[in-house]
């Protein structure tokens, strides 16, 4: 009974259990045992990313550098889980730059590129396959990556460049070869 009351006492926040309970609310617990790995893991996607806008030097849509700086924070906060290995990371974007690409390459088509721009609701229907489209894809190739689908939106909201392509998949490519060099001292976090 007397545990019961306990517990229920820590839930609600109150008596001498008022403290404990609120860190556990608002803190993860894990942070009073590694407080370092937290530190540094943070840290490291931070330097992660700042490497790769300047060794790409451009920054680009939001939609793709949301996306890259979801993939960082997975690689850098859950290095052990299936979501930040190398094939689902860059795999994932490569699947949804081939994706954003060739919906991207619709507009080029004569009459579709002027539909594009005169109804608005061409557009959200090319946005919304490119991320379906592009989560079926990494479905049936085993490269599921959630944050590609900035990626393979990103592509096809603004005018298609190159340049973008070509930073999403540099940029994956920098981001994993760091998450494997550092694995062996990195600690899922979440």
């Amino acid at each position: 009974m007397a545990t019961n009351v306990s517990t229920t006492i820590r839930k609600l926040g109150r008596g001498p259990a008022r403290g404990v309970a609120l860190e556990s609310r608002l803190l993860d617990r894990r942070l009073r045992h590694h407080p370092r790995s937290y530190i540094f893991q943070s840290a490291l996607c931070m330097l992660a990313l700042l490497a790769i806008i300047l060794v790409v030097d451009v920054m680009l849509r939001a939609a793709i550098v949301v996306g890259v700086a979801s993939s960082a924070f997975i690689v850098f906060m859950l290095p052990h889980s299936r979501a930040s290995s190398p094939r689902r990371v860059i795999g994932g974007h490569a699947v949804a730059v081939a994706v954003g690409t060739a919906l991207a390459l619709l507009y080029a088509v004569p009459g579709w590129g002027d539909l594009a721009v005169m109804s608005p609701a061409f557009q959200n229907l090319i946005a919304v396959l490119a991320v379906g489209l592009g989560f079926l894809v990494m479905i049936l190739t085993n490269t599921e990556h959630p944050p590609a689908a900035g990626t393979a939106l990103g592509l096809v909201v603004a005018d298609w460049t190159f340049s973008a392509a070509l930073f999403v998949l540099v940029g994956m490519v920098m981001l994993s070869s760091i998450h494997m060099a550092l694995r062996p001292w990195l600690k899922n976090l979440l």
